[in-house]
């Protein structure tokens, strides 16, 4: 069965004035760590003039039903006052492939450990509540490998699966297809193609995609 996870509505940015200082919350769904760290860089060139850029994600492992990938960066802030807020707001409303990070303008007021925690949350979470919060459904990253002679076989068999085909790699003794599935159709779908192709194609899953 498949399972099921939340991630942001939309991406997004909200304005949050705390005492003297100015925090600006940015909201993203990414898919994967690599998409999280690119909207963080993309955050620090559009503020670089910013006092802090503080950024979290939780993004799904690479690895078939590891634990997700957790990661908080205070930027300068005390250590576990920014950072860890937000990694928290993330995790409060279990959201998964999703990045945030809290810009802050320093306006000459210091807001103390207690108020920068409460300062970097309510921003993180006050972002959350703005996009709003979609139901991810799962999905199968697979690949088959076959001989150049069932390639065309296991290509028409994953169209006729309505299999979402990211790309085809050729070896010297066949190629290997990349193909998104839904996980319902795992068991039957193996089934046709060894049926197809007797049995010249090894089908693997590779990890779970949420989306």
């Amino acid at each position: 069965m498949a399972r099921l996870k939340k991630g942001p509505s939309k991406n997004m940015e909200v304005r949050n004035q705390v005492k003297d200082s100015k925090f600006y919350g940015s909201i993203f769904s990414v898919e994967n760590r690599k998409e999280a760290e690119n909207r963080i860089k993309e955050i620090k060139n559009k503020y670089p003039d910013a006092s802090h850029n503080v950024s979290a994600f939780r993004v799904e492992n690479t690895e078939l039903d590891q634990d997700p990938i957790e990661f908080f960066d205070d930027d300068g802030e005390p250590s576990g006052s920014s950072g860890p807020p937000v990694l928290e707001a993330i995790k409060g409303e279990n959201l998964i492939n999703t990045v945030i990070i809290v810009t802050r303008y320093f306006g000459g007021t210091k807001l103390g450990i207690g108020g920068l925690i409460r300062a970097y949350g309510d921003t993180a979470r006050l972002a959350i509540k703005e996009a709003g919060i979609e139901t991810l459904n799962e999905y199968y990253l697979i690949e088959v490998k076959s001989s150049f002679e069932k390639l065309g076989t296991v290509l028409g068999q994953l169209e006729s699966f309505k299999a979402d085909i990211k790309n085809t790699e050729y070896t010297n003794t066949g190629a290997a297809v990349k193909a998104v599935i839904s996980t319902d159709i795992k068991n039957h779908l193996k089934k046709i193609l060894r049926e197809k192709t007797a049995a010249d194609c090894d089908f693997e899953i590779i990890k779970s995609v949420f989306k």
